[in-house]
Order: C-alpha cells, then structure tokens, then sequence
C-alpha cells in the first residue's frame, strides 16, 4: 500500500493556500508521495511517480519550446502534479502547457511570486510523515482489535463481523472451494457469498496454500467509504481485510491441526477394533460416545485402494506428498459417497468405512462401492479404486472377521476380476473362489519359489472365505 498524501489536500497547507490550479483540476485525487525541484533541462529521466515537481523554469529559459513537451512527459511517468512559479524567468505559463495539462487531466499549478521553495518542501513533506504516522495507527489498532479475537478464542464468525463493523460492508469468509465457512451480520441478504454477488475477493493464504478467501460487497455502505468507487477498497479498509485474512489464516490453520489429529486418533482407535485388539466393551462405549460412532446397528467393512492415478499404477508411496494428497480425496470421496452414517478413515495405503447396509445387505453394499468409485473418479481424475467388502456383523467385536474377509477379497478380487472393481467373496461361490485361489496361487509360486501354497476353502456362516496354508 502506497503512503502518500491527497494533491487536494497537499493544496490547503499554508504554503500552498495561494497556489492556482491553471489546468487539469480533475486529476488532483492524485497521492503525492516525494516532492522534487527541477533543476536541469532533462528533468525525465530523474523524475519518479507520485512526485510532485517544483519549478521555477529557469533550466528552459532559453528552451520554451521544450515546455510543450514537458507535461505530456511529466504525466506519462505518473507524476501527482507539476507547480511552476512564474513571473521570473517566464512571463506566464505558455497555452501550450495549459492545454495539454488540461487534455491529460495532469494538475498544473502556478505558485505565487513569493512562495517560498522550502517552506513548500518542508509542509508537503511533514503532511506525508504525518499521513503514515496515523495510517500506521490505525493498523496497529486493526491488528489489535483482531489479534484479541484470536487470543479470545474466537472463531471466524468474530472475525467476519469484525471486519465488517471496521469497513461497513458486508463480507463473508469461504473456502477453498467457494463453500461460505461464515458471514457477518446482513451478508446473506445482500446475497454474499452467492453466484453472481457484487464482491470484492482477498485470498486466505499460508506459505502459498490457499486455504480460502475473504470476500466483501463491492460497494460500501458507510458514510467514510460514500466516496469510494464501487468495487474498491480504500487504505483502511485495505489493511482490515488483510488483516482479517491473517487471522483467518491462523484460525483455519489451527482448525485444520486439531481436526487432523482428531482424525489419527480416530484412526487408531478403529485400526485396533478391526484388528479384534479391543475386547472391552466399556472402553468401546466411551470411545463410539466421544467420536459420535453409532455402533448399535450390524456394519461391515469396505476397504478400498488406489490402483492407478493420472493413467499409471499407483504403487502406494506412502509419505509422499502425493499419497497423502490422494488418500484424503479418496477418504472424501468415502465420506460423500457412503453418507454420514458411514463411519470411515483414512489408513496408512488406503481408506476403510463400516457401513451398515441395512434391509438390502449385500446389494446395499455393492451399491455403495460403486457409488464410491464414482465420486471418487470425479475426485480423481484418471484414477482407479478397488474395493473389497466384508461381511455384516451385528456384533462390533466380531469387525475383525469382517475385516479379514475384506482384505482378502480385495487380494484376491483383484487378481480374479481385474482392477478398479469392487470385490464380495460372497457373490463368488465356490467355483469362483477356487479360480482366484489358483489364480494367486500360481502368482505366488512365481515370486516366493522358497515355498509351496495350497488354496483351502472354508464356508463360514455362508461366506466363502479363503485361507492361505503352507503345503
């Protein structure tokens, strides 16, 4: 953000109050940021923008001719003004220089006879220190006033309505994708946040990730902000939202670290159920209380992999950037697909859910699948998931069969039915579950030529299951 002062109001300092502006009034909202002198004939190339430059023409005494190129240069380098005082070294400020300033809208200004160089020099100059002196203020007041949020434990409702009782207008805070995470007071009846709303955007951002966006009605409402343009931010307000936006940032990045731990320890604590580790019924009460799981009904467990991702086999790198990126989408995909009945997390190569099919059974499982194969297509793109599912248990400690099954059905599915299927052992029968036991068998003789394995089928509870033994 440029400091500066208003060539407005630079004109009201009493070294100025008798200065003329001959031309190109409509350009006085102009910030002047330095003051210079010019002193040589080839003032352009030292000149810079914002300046407002002080001359008495003596450099173009004897070059008036070179004073009618001298303020369409001025203006195409973007200075505030050009003040000249006269009467000295020129009789009168040439027409030429009047009309082009005027065409320009480039303020041209004419200093009285005894207008005093320094004591112009030392007001405007004084009149910028003090503009940033007081623009400084005002940010530390807007830092402090959001900072008390954050140490409050406010959440970002606080922080959108304080930002729109600093600037009046009407913002909202989004993610980053597009979803309104909070607004203030009034947002949602001036449609904010909505397609088509009137909006000015500022990112929410940590290190280059995007976690969002601040977003405020483009046009004020305030009786300070009445002479802005539409869909512009003065200074102010400027330094609020960037500053709303910090702490958005810093508030998200927090959520973001206490769900992802949240999240692990959930995981953990199913991993163990499925894994048959916990066999108190009272430790998993409190558990299923604290994590909302609803264990009451039969559920069984769908287990799903990455086979291929952007057209190439995905080869499960896990800890890299990559997988971590591709296991989150899949365990979203889960979470949309399957409900939030679903109870589903995100494991070291893979996700897993326990879904309760209900009335339908197996058919409710198999439609699930595909459904998560969809949305996980659409998630994405070029990838291929495989799903294995276990049987129904009404039991949440018999999970671990459910498991089991779930796995093996995803090991062997894949070498009987091809990638990017979902798998039941159950819908085999006897005759499939033979020919995908030799199937592995014959892929595991090639690969482990130490050992010597023989397929076992074993019915339970009318799933065929398959057992690997050593011969």
């Amino acid at each position: 953000m440029a400091d500066g002062v208003l060539l407005r109001e630079a004109l009201k300092l009493a070294p100025l109050q008798r200065a003329r502006v001959v031309a190109g009034a409509a350009g006085l909202h102009r910030l002047v940021h330095q003051i210079n002198i010019m002193e040589v004939p080839d003032i352009l190339p030292w000149v810079k923008p914002g300046q407002l430059l002080l001359t008495t023409a003596y450099p173009l005494r004897d070059e008036k001719a070179a004073l009618a190129d001298l303020v369409p240069g001025l203006a195409a380098r973007g200075l505030a003004g050009f003040a000249i005082k006269p009467s000295r070294y020129i009789d009168e400020i040439p027409q030429v220089m009047v009309e082009a300033a005027e065409r320009l809208a480039f303020p041209l200004i004419e200093l009285p006879p005894e207008a005093s160089f320094d004591e112009v020099i030392n007001a405007v100059l004084g009149s910028i220190l003090n503009a940033q002196a007081m623009r400084l203020e005002r940010s530390a007041a807007i830092h402090d006033r959001f900072t008390r949020i954050v140490l409050g434990g406010g959440g970002l409702r606080e922080i959108a309505q304080t930002l729109t009782d600093l600037i009046e207008r009407p913002a909202a805070i989004l993610d980053p994708d597009g979803t309104v995470l909070a607004t203030s007071a009034g947002a949602g009846a001036h449609g904010l946040g909505n397609a088509g709303a009137p909006v000015t955007a500022h990112p929410i951002q940590v290190d280059g990730e995007q976690h969002g966006s601040i977003v405020v009605l483009a046009q004020g409402q305030g009786e300070h902000l009445e002479q802005e343009q539409p869909g512009e931010l003065g200074e102010d307000a400027l330094v609020a939202v960037e500053q709303a936006a910090m702490v958005a940032a810093l508030r998200l990045v927090q959520a973001r670290g206490l769900a992802e731990a949240d999240r692990r320890f959930q995981a953990v604590c199913l991993e163990e159920l499925v894994a048959g580790h916990v066999t108190d019924r009272g430790v998993l009460h409190e558990r299923a209380l604290a994590f909302g799981w609803d264990l009451s009904t039969p559920r069984a467990v769908l287990v799903a992999e990455l086979t291929e991702l952007d057209g190439r086999r995905f080869s499960r790198p896990t800890g890299t950037p990559e997988a971590g990126r591709a296991w989150h989408r899949l365990a979203e995909a889960f979470t949309s697909a399957l409900g939030r009945g679903a109870i589903v997390w995100q494991r070291s190569a893979g996700v897993a859910a326990l879904v309760a099919p209900g009335r339908r059974g197996r058919d409710a499982l198999l439609a699930a699948a595909a459904s998560l194969q969809t949305e996980a297509a659409r998630r994405l793109p070029g990838s291929v998931v495989a799903v294995g599912i276990g049987r129904t248990c009404p039991d949440p400690f018999e999970l671990a069969a459910s498991h089991r099954e779930a796995l093996r059905a995803l090991a062997v599915g894949g070498a009987r039915a091809g990638r990017g299927t979902s798998h039941c052992l159950k819908t085999w029968g006897w005759t499939g579950c033979w020919q995908a036991a030799r199937t592995v068998s014959w892929r595991r003789s090639a690969t482990v030529r130490s050992a010597r394995w023989r397929p076992t089928m074993t019915p339970t509870r009318r799933i065929c299951s398959v057992r690997w033994m050593p011969s």
